[in-house]
């Protein structure tokens, strides 16, 4: 099975670093919003990604870039809805301008992780994805509750693992900041990519493995050594 390479893009990183990236990844997921995401960013890394042939996903996210979204907690099912309905729009309507589309959907920082909380968040983006974009896949934590309830529900769905943060014993992602949340050695990040998939378990904490599947793996624009990240994981897991 043809694994695919993510980015989260268009979140403040130098433009060179932008498009050394999408030189090298399947999926771009592109700020559109909140977090980040301006239309100037939105287009420049949209043009950018049709140039080099990478599909254009909307990266949508809460207006907390400092604290990753915290302050999404309280959140609702209706607030995320529009949310969702807001910023997908916007880069769905710079990609058109652009001669392209947006062809997957990845919540960003506290969302991302919210709906894999609250069983109401999760329902309602399934719910507008369903609605919305009907056909397009959302890109998913592996085995987390976003992927139960999209998958029950028929959604397409890419499952992600990460390959340069740190998990724990149960397989979640350990928190920013936490000792071993962030893997910087290329040559580390490579190596645990490669034994995943060789045997189908990845590395997580208390020297654990954790079996799971998956269609794509993403690498943060903002890790430490990014390029050299990305560059390292193409490398396993074969040409784009």
């Amino acid at each position: 099975m043809k694994v695919l390479l993510n980015c989260d893009l268009g979140e403040g990183e130098a433009e060179e670093t932008t498009t050394a990236l999408l030189e090298l990844v399947d999926l771009a997921n592109i700020a559109c919003g909140g977090h980040a995401g301006d239309e100037a960013t939105m287009r420049r890394v949209v043009r950018e990604a049709l140039r080099l042939g990478v599909q254009a996903g909307a990266h949508p996210g809460w207006a907390d870039r400092e604290n990753f979204g915290r302050a999404a907690m309280e959140i609702s099912a209706g607030e995320l809805t529009q949310l969702l309905d807001e910023q997908v729009r916007a880069l769905q309507r710079v990609a058109a301008d652009e001669g392209g589309r947006v062809g997957h959907v990845k919540l960003h920082g506290a969302l991302y992780h919210l709906c894999d909380e609250r069983t109401d968040l999760a329902e309602a983006c399934v719910d507008w994805m369903e609605l919305e974009l009907e056909g397009l896949p959302l890109v998913v934590g592996a085995g987390g509750l976003l992927h139960a309830v999209g998958e029950a529900r028929g959604v397409p769905l890419l499952r992600e693992i990460f390959a340069e943060r740190g998990y724990t014993a149960e397989a979640r992602l350990l928190p920013r900041g936490e000792a071993g949340a962030l893997i910087d050695d290329p040559l580390r990040v490579a190596g645990r990519i490669r034994d995943w998939q060789t045997s189908g378990y990845l590395e997580v904490g208390e020297g654990k493995k954790w079996l799971v599947e998956a269609e794509t793996v993403c690498v943060h624009a903002d890790s430490p050594q990014s390029v050299a990240m990305a560059r390292a994981v193409r490398a396993v897991i074969g040409a784009a």
